[in-house]
């Protein structure tokens, strides 16, 4: 097992240098020389929980979305120094979701309730707010949540889930997808989907096939056109929760959270090939990630008794790496995990509630 003293380079394959990796899906970003991440454990100052980070395509910024007793806010991190450059109130909401860079960069789409926000990362101001349209709901209903969302591979289109409305409890009514054109800041279209709770999408590199998670199972859509179709529901997966795609993608791995499990779907045929049984013990198993060379599977565990690992498995077997195992983080609950564009740093949302009480993001070079 591997602390974070080791220094260990094990991390080295998950990303090849100068290729960003989004967390809840995004555009690949090429940068020449990414910088290499310090250590460091910077702590949120108003935030009462936080969303896994993105990070800039050369490793020297990082973006927290994270709620605050008075709203939200984004905050904008030097990596390279651990201060915090900016506080960017998003919404006088409570609830900070999703977040996607969009091409090449310069933008980034975060939710807030009710609302697609559009954030400049040159002047670290937000530049547009779009309200999501309602949906048919009944009457005394609430809209559903806003779950995930995933940006096309040429940044021009971003899709966005919603689960079915509800009245302060589980959702009572059809989920949808949401089309939203980069180019026009507008929503141009709304999709019925299977099942009432969406957790998660992707869309192939083709740019043509998209995949949502949820009770549903796997829905794969066909989204050549302007509006996606529903092409096939795949109900093997079970109950699925985040996903992951390979980087020619050709599986994915779909995680259930409720049974510790992640199926493996060949997308070729859209058939479930295999299932990864983590051993969790019913632990939560989120943030999962895939090296881009393929060859590596990593998912973030927090029981919530012990300090959180990440966990490592050999694709071509679907086993796992023990000797690859991360531990020793210095947040005792982990919320997020994003690799940074080096392959070699780790950068973790988490909360502390013993020592040094408050919420931090954790930066962790190997």
């Amino acid at each position: 097992m591997k602390s974070l003293g080791s220094r260990a380079r094990w991390l080295a394959s998950l990303l090849a240098a100068g290729v960003l990796m989004c967390t809840g899906g995004g555009v690949a970003v090429a940068h020449p020389d990414p910088v290499p991440g310090v250590e460091h454990l910077i702590p949120l100052p108003t935030a009462t929980s936080a969303r896994a980070p993105l990070v800039s395509a050369d490793g020297t910024t990082a973006y927290v979305g994270a709620n605050e007793a008075t709203g939200t806010k984004l905050y904008v991190v030097d990596t390279q120094t651990g201060e915090i450059a900016a506080e960017v109130p998003t919404s006088t909401g409570r609830w900070a979701g999703p977040m996607v860079f969009g091409a090449r960069g310069r933008l980034i789409y975060l939710v807030t309730e009710g609302t697609l926000n559009v954030f400049d990362t040159a002047s670290d101001t937000l530049r547009a707010s779009i309200p999501v349209p309602d949906q048919p709901r009944p009457p005394g209903t609430r809209p559903g949540s806003l779950s995930r969302m995933a940006i096309s591979p040429d940044g021009t289109t971003v899709y966005l889930d919603q689960s079915g409305p509800h009245d302060n409890g589980p959702s009572a009514g059809p989920s949808r997808l949401l089309v939203f054109s980069t180019a026009r800041r507008a929503f141009t279209a709304t999709v019925p989907l299977p099942g009432e709770s969406p957790r998660d999408i992707v869309v192939r590199p083709n740019g043509r096939d998209a995949y949502v998670s949820g009770d549903a199972g796997l829905v794969h859509l066909d989204t050549s056109t302007g509006v996606p179709k529903v092409v096939r529901t795949i109900a093997a997966t079970g109950f699925a929760d985040e996903l992951a795609l390979t980087p020619d993608g050709r599986r994915l791995y779909a995680l259930s959270k409720p049974d510790g499990r992640a199926a493996v779907v060949d997308l070729t045929r859209d058939r479930v090939r295999t299932t990864i049984d983590f051993r969790s013990d019913f632990s939560p198993v989120l943030s999962p990630a895939v090296s881009r060379d393929g060859t590596r599977f990593h998912v973030l565990v927090d029981d919530h008794r012990t300090a959180p690992k990440v966990l490592s498995y050999d694709t071509a077997t679907h086993t796992q790496v023990t000797d690859e195992t991360v531990t020793g983080f210095a947040v005792e609950r982990a919320s997020g995990l994003t690799v940074g564009p080096d392959g070699e740093t780790l950068y973790i949302t988490g909360t502390n509630y013993a020592d040094d009480p408050g919420v931090y993001l954790q930066i962790v070079a190997f």
